[in-house]
């Protein structure tokens, strides 16, 4: 599913539904666009899956080489969290409490569903524009010790 990308303002209604953009939508796997597993975000937002995805999650999760109580936390939190939701006809899913609560949706009568990579992010808008500010010195200090040539990046060693 590594194709998923750009930032899309959706309506969101008071039965909890949005409507995941087409654009994104048809990024995801032949066969697997009818169906999204969300879960809360490491930020303040929800992080949707496809199946796939889901399955690589869960494992990352699960080979965590760290203690087995922090783990279990972890797994609670993300996993435990989880929804498997369908979409309808018109691409839309409803977004269990917990999760909209988590993210602070309720009062958002739109949201930002941003596409990164392999996974697509639920935000209000304003936690997105904060979260952006605050990371801005980061990203600029990551992207000035970083090769930004392709054949760099290829020969890099791993920390």
């Amino acid at each position: 599913m590594a194709g998923l990308q750009g930032t899309f303002s959706v309506s969101f209604d008071s039965k909890r539904r949005l409507a995941v953009p087409a654009k994104l939508r048809y990024a995801l796997p032949d066969g697997l666009r009818d169906k999204l597993y969300l879960t809360r975000g490491i930020e303040k937002c929800i992080t949707g899956y496809s199946w796939d995805e889901w399955q690589k999650f869960q494992t990352i999760l699960n080979k965590l080489k760290i203690n087995e109580t922090t783990k279990r936390k972890i797994k609670r939190q993300f996993i435990g969290r989880a929804a498997e939701l369908d979409l309808d006809k018109q691409g839309r899913l409803i977004i269990p409490d917990d999760l909209v609560n988590y993210a602070e949706l309720q009062s958002c009568e739109e949201v930002l569903v941003v596409g990164c990579s392999t996974a697509l992010e639920i935000w209000n808008p304003r936690l997105f524009e904060e979260d952006g500010a605050s990371t801005e010195d980061d990203i600029q200090k990551t992207f000035s010790e970083i090769p930004l040539d392709v054949d760099d990046l290829l020969t890099m060693q791993p920390n």
